[in-house]
């Protein structure tokens, strides 16, 4: 149930308390006081107001689609016309029930702001103000009269207005507070689900990064079972302590971002920049593969995003991995976005492999994961980006990625 549905049905329950003790007071001034109400002028605006209620009330279950705050509206301002005609036959502006006319703007003020909450005093105070005019000639030979029954209807209206208020104000306040609290609980749900989708990136930019090293370091062992001198065993144990150095690096690197920082937090620095930054460190890491780089654009600056970076370098590393001997990067960007096209001269992809890549738990390599295309489609697109992979025109494989730049915080 939505917290416009809820307002709307506390409204209703709040009119028939109302409505109730309006018709109790009544009694109690004819029998009493002795006053002379006009039962049938009464009876009449009571029952087209009870109409509307039941009308209301059976819109309200019947209704599928969300409760719109102009649906609240219109029900506040029956209410204030109704409370104008009763008060207007039962003794104008000085009657004792014009208090009553605060209800519709309190309850307003407890559910709405702006524009709406403005409408409806507007109205309300325009409904007593009529009732002033109208009465202002005659105050004297009607009102006076009476004091004991002026005084204890000032008393009733103001308990029956603090009644409501205390009861149901209180109760969509306190209503409305738990919906904030629900907003927040799942602000900090997707807060931690964006630092999970992140460190799982991370994680698979580890993983393509270990596997080069982990590579070199089976292959030296191998070649350590075979029989060599003392010179070559020598060289092939310091190339192992270097591959190592370079596997605690890269796991170094990634704890110490996922660790006491948030996972995509950066510095400010040039498109350009940061672009070269990303293609010449994976070009360090693969110096087996020819890579053509080219790169244009207008000046602009983001806040350099290491879950971004980690999502294109995942891109890369299955271009170098799908490649025969070459990548292809071509990068360019507006004040607005940033375009890369990645090809690589392997021999592509089929069609149906092309669209269940980076949507599901799929790999083409004989070591592969599956997951590192997938991760660095989730983060592009949540950035409010695109990754799309397709067969080359001629040959390979061609990754579009489009990553809009204010989604990288650029001023």
């Amino acid at each position: 149930m939505s917290v416009t549905h809820q307002t709307l049905h506390h409204l209703f329950l709040i009119r028939i308390i109302v409505m109730g003790g309006q018709l109790l007071a009544l009694a109690v001034m004819q029998s009493v006081f002795g006053a002379a109400i006009p039962w049938t002028q009464v009876i009449s605006i009571l029952l087209v107001l009870a109409l509307c209620t039941a009308f209301g009330w059976w819109w309200l279950t019947r209704r599928a689609t969300p409760v719109r705050l102009r649906h609240v509206l219109v029900q506040l301002v029956i209410d204030i016309a109704a409370l104008g005609a009763l008060v207007a036959v039962t003794g104008g502006a000085f009657n004792p029930f014009v208090s009553l006319f605060l209800l519709p703007i309190v309850f307003a003020a407890a559910t709405m702001a702006g524009p709406a909450l403005a409408g409806v005093a507007v109205v309300a105070t325009g409904a007593y103000s009529g009732l002033l005019l109208l009465e202002a000639d005659s105050v004297h030979q009607t009102h006076v009269a009476n004091v004991d029954m002026h005084i204890w209807g000032m008393w009733y209206g103001f308990l029956l207005s603090t009644v409501c208020v205390a009861l149901f104000v209180a109760r969509l306040s306190r209503r409305l507070r738990d919906h904030d609290r629900e907003l927040a609980r799942l602000r900090e749900d997707a807060l931690a689900t964006e630092r999970l989708l992140a460190l799982g990136t991370l994680a698979a930019g580890t993983a393509h990064e270990l596997g080069t090293p982990l590579a070199t370091l089976a292959v030296v062992a191998d070649e350590l079972d075979v029989e060599s001198d003392a010179c070559e065993r020598a060289a092939l144990v310091a190339q192992m302590h270097a591959q190592i150095e370079r596997c605690r690096a890269i796991l170094s690197e990634m704890a110490a971002v996922a660790g006491n920082r948030n996972a995509s937090t950066g510095h400010a620095v040039a498109v350009a920049t940061w672009l070269d930054q990303i293609v010449s460190g994976w070009r360090e890491r693969h110096p087996e593969i020819d890579v053509h780089y080219v790169r244009s654009g207008a000046r602009a600056t983001i806040v350099a995003d290491r879950v971004v970076a980690q999502a294109i370098v995942n891109v890369l590393d299955n271009a170098g991995e799908a490649a025969a001997r070459g990548v292809q990067i071509e990068g360019h960007w507006t004040a607005r976005e940033l375009e890369l096209d990645i090809r690589d001269d392997g021999t592509g992809i089929s069609a149906e492999v092309a669209a269940r890549l980076g949507r599901e738990i799929l790999t083409t390599k004989p070591r592969g994961l599956g997951i590192g295309v997938m991760l660095a489609r989730n983060i592009v697109e949540r950035l409010g980006g695109e990754l799309r992979i397709a067969r080359g025109a001629e040959h390979g494989t061609h990754a579009h990625i489009r990553v809009p730049l204010f989604a990288l915080d650029a001023p």
